[in-house]
């Protein structure tokens, strides 16, 4: 079966997110890549049980925090089970999403700006 693949380096500009890029040439701003990576591709139509990983890309400067380096996957789900978690918390952890978006005017926003900014796993 396929893999879908979310290649992550960090954001010098937004600390407390990463630079996302999906297999697909998708590029987005995020602090849960996978999450947020699954849910694009799940809008986007992909099967839900497709695979999806997120590889970390090598970062010389902070290779320390950046420890998977070039083509290591640090995290991988299915689009499915990956599309229906979200972040909350501190420390923070993986609880269910809600479905309806925490303002109710975004409901046609891009899922990873919409719900990437209210997170933070970093």
């Amino acid at each position: 079966m396929k893999t879908l693949t979310i290649t992550v380096k960090p954001s010098p500009a937004t600390p407390s997110k990463v630079t996302a890029n999906s297999s697909d040439g998708y590029t987005f701003k995020t602090a849960i890549p996978l999450l947020d990576g699954a849910r694009y591709w799940l809008n986007n139509g992909a099967d839900p049980a497709t695979s999806i990983t997120t590889i970390w890309s090598y970062a010389t400067s902070i290779t320390t925090i950046w420890s998977s380096g070039p083509g290591h996957w640090s995290l991988r789900s299915t689009i499915g089970a990956a599309a229906k978690l979200d972040v909350s918390g501190s420390p923070p952890r993986f609880v269910f999403r809600s479905t309806a978006p925490a303002d109710n005017t975004a409901q046609d926003a891009d899922p990873c700006t919409q719900f990437g900014s209210q997170n933070s796993l970093l």
